[in-house]
């Protein structure tokens, strides 16, 4: 009789248990909304602002838009500290252009994602694409990766705090 009892009760708990685990989960999926549209669309111009300026190397605009101490990871090339370093590396880009053809990179619009940060700014979370044009060739993509921007905001100015931009890989 003690062991039916326990075994009864052993699925009793095992039920609430799995039960309370469903009811946390949609309770953390209404907690964890995205943004109000109006910080959403303040952040897709600050990207469109920032890589505007990446497709068309002013690398001038390009570092205004970050912070001076601005961190950025990569899964390939590693890490960058400071916006000089970031305008550095935009110039390189840049120059090896006419050799290797002219790089652009595009927001996938529908991966948006934008969350607040509390007496901070945003963090932004996507998917890019990176398309590369060679002399006397149709442009083409060759690489998609996901990305992870934390924006500062300095009452109505917006900067990149950190970059993190991972997960590369080569289309089919």
């Amino acid at each position: 009789m003690w062991k039916l009892v326990s075994a009864r009760n052993c699925l009793l708990v095992l039920s609430v248990a799995a039960l309370a685990a469903c009811t946390t989960a949609r309770v953390h999926q209404q907690t964890f909304s995205q943004a109000p549209e109006q910080l959403k669309q303040q952040i897709e111009q600050m990207d469109t602002a920032l890589f505007g300026a990446f497709n068309t190397c002013d690398v001038g605009r390009f570092t205004a838009l970050l912070t001076p101490d601005v961190e950025f990871y990569h899964d390939e090339s590693g890490r960058m500290l400071s916006a000089q370093s970031q305008a550095e590396g935009l110039k390189t880009s840049c120059a090896e252009q006419v050799s290797n053809g002219v790089l652009r990179r595009e927001l996938v619009q529908s991966s948006l994602e934008v969350y607040p940060i509390g007496n901070y700014g945003a963090v932004e979370i996507g998917t890019h694409n990176f398309y590369r044009t060679l002399p006397g060739k149709p442009e083409k993509l060759t690489t998609v990766a996901k990305f992870v921007h934390i924006w500062q905001q300095d009452g109505q100015q917006w900067r990149v705090s950190r970059i993190i931009s991972y997960a590369h890989s080569v289309p089919n």
